[in-house]
């Protein structure tokens, strides 16, 4: 038998047996990639790097940044100019001044200055013309070679929680990363460690964490980029225009947007240029294929239909680390998927609502148990998974604090693996404005498996438990319940790894749906 592959199709050529008691084959197809007419397709001979933790994915951007020669492209749910991509470890303990050219908006405005055209993307809510100081300045000013968009919700309850870089037309990122000053932290997850800082923070406010004495404002961050070079990178370009050209639509219908750009071209802007998308394809750098997906006003869900043809096609285990997961769509998906297969292993990494305790007025709570209980039909001893960070204070005391896991990756069987902005909620795959990066890749899903839970074990990722499924889920299983009664009893963990049971009201406070929160 051989096979000849293309994007949306696999065509077989099959020798028959030569009688009815030839060799029998079972052939098994699986189908990873979503479909539909309003999806890119899958797209082979792209170069994927999954940057996991805001150092190693800050710094590669701020390095393609000093590349950049034509144009950047930002789209983000919130932005802080102030934040520090680059954060040294012989800046910790700094004066703001001495960090000020790593800042996001020094990074812009240097390149700006050179002639890279600067395009900012975010979600609106008149943010942009009134609260941050740097986003006024560009915003209004229309010598900087910058140009900065809002866009407003794509429906009533949902934003435009898009995270994604383009350079150059090669290179493209896309993640759950917003440009934050809290979106950022070393993959060691230290309690104590200097940099998770506000940039306007003091040497001297900096040096009382690096004591001990005092936590950093921002807590441990847990996240993930994907960079892509190759054909993919102008399904971002064109998710990118494609919003771009609705929002300048948006603004020239309607009155507050008229007025405010004829404030910003009295003061010397031009308007807004109508973008155009890439004509051709990048060329290939690598072997990888990729499919972008996204949630879109008016129906679009390849996000969602990705989740669930992984989640269908799971064999040996689901690895899942999200902040949110309370969507009952997944939790029927992730059920039935154990029922047929009741040896499937199953993590999931998520923020424990009101610390695992019922709330009363946060609804949330209430779907993430929902979703849990769905869940432990199939397996009833299923736990989610908390990740905390610990270490010890000036007074050698062992201190534990939640890591904030903000992350939206799903790995399936070391072969398929998303990374995206999609939280596991139904707003997230039904009228958020989201989009994710698909990759089938057996050595890239492998290598990403192992580092992501080696992280959270604390062990060496080269381990020879990282070759063995079950051994490694059941070292999982062990730490997530030893953990919770080491940290009651004061006692060094074993890990990151703590299992929690969420717990849950009979029905959703004030009523509300799993599409809202």
């Amino acid at each position: 038998m051989s096979t000849e592959h293309a994007a949306d199709a696999v065509k077989l050529r099959v020798a028959l047996a030569a009688s009815p008691e030839g060799h029998v084959n079972r052939l098994i197809v699986y189908d990873w990639f979503a479909r539909g007419v309003d999806r890119a397709p899958p797209r082979g001979g792209n170069h994927v790097e999954l940057l996991v933790d805001g150092e190693a994915a800050w710094n590669r951007v701020a390095d393609d940044f000093d590349d950049a020669s034509d144009e950047i492209s930002i789209a983000t749910w919130m932005c802080r100019p102030d934040t520090e991509l680059r954060r040294p470890k012989d800046l910790a303990l700094a004066e703001p001044a001495e960090r000020g050219k790593h800042r996001l908006g020094a990074i812009l405005e240097r390149k700006a200055a050179a002639g890279t055209k600067i395009r900012l993307l975010i979600w609106g809510m008149l943010y942009t013309p009134i609260i941050d100081h740097w986003m006024r300045r560009w915003y209004w000013r229309g010598s900087d070679n910058i140009d900065v968009l809002e866009q407003d919700h794509p429906s009533w309850i949902g934003s435009y929680h898009q995270k994604t870089i383009t350079i150059d037309g090669r290179i493209g990122y896309c993640g759950g990363m917003n440009l934050k000053e809290n979106d950022w932290d070393s993959i060691a997850h230290i309690s104590f460690d200097p940099r998770r800082y506000p940039h306007r923070a003091s040497a001297e406010q900096r040096r009382r964490s690096e004591k001990k004495v005092e936590r950093p404002p921002f807590p441990p961050r847990h996240d993930l980029f994907m960079r892509i070079e190759g054909p993919a990178v102008a399904d971002l370009q064109a998710n990118f225009v494609s919003r771009w050209r609705r929002s300048v639509r948006a603004r020239r219908r309607s009155l507050f947007g008229r007025l405010f750009d004829w404030l910003r071209r009295r003061l010397g802007n031009t308007d807004y240029p109508e973008l155009t998308a890439p004509k051709a394809l990048p060329p290939a750098r690598g072997e990888h294929w990729v499919q972008i997906v996204r949630t879109m006003p008016g129906g679009e869900d390849g996000i969602l239909d990705a989740y669930v043809r992984a989640i269908r096609n799971a064999r040996r285990y689901i690895y899942i680390e999200n902040q949110y997961f309370r969507s009952p769509i997944i939790g029927r998906e992730l059920r039935d998927a154990i029922r047929r297969n009741p040896r499937l292993r199953l993590v999931v990494i998520v923020w424990p609502i009101n610390d695992g305790k019922k709330s009363f007025l946060d609804p949330s709570g209430y779907w993430t148990a929902h979703t849990q209980e769905l869940i432990r039909e199939a397996r009833p001893d299923f736990m989610l998974t908390h990740a905390m960070a610990w270490g010890r204070d000036a007074d050698d005391r062992v201190v534990f604090q939640t890591i904030d896991v903000h992350a939206k990756v799903m790995v399936i069987d070391d072969v398929w693996l998303t990374i995206g902005s999609a939280n596991i909620n139904d707003r997230g795959f039904k009228t958020e404005g989201e989009i994710n990066g698909v990759v089938l890749d057996k050595e890239l899903a492998t290598d990403l498996r192992k580092r992501l839970m080696a992280e959270h074990l604390e062990i060496d990722p080269r381990d020879e438990r990282m070759d063995d499924i079950d051994a490694l889920f059941d070292l999982w299983d062990e730490h997530g319940k030893k953990n919770p009664q080491r940290r009651g009893e004061g006692q060094p963990p074993l890990s990151r790894v703590h299992y929690f049971v969420q717990e849950g009201l009979s029905r959703p406070p004030f009523g509300v749906g799993s599409g809202v929160f």
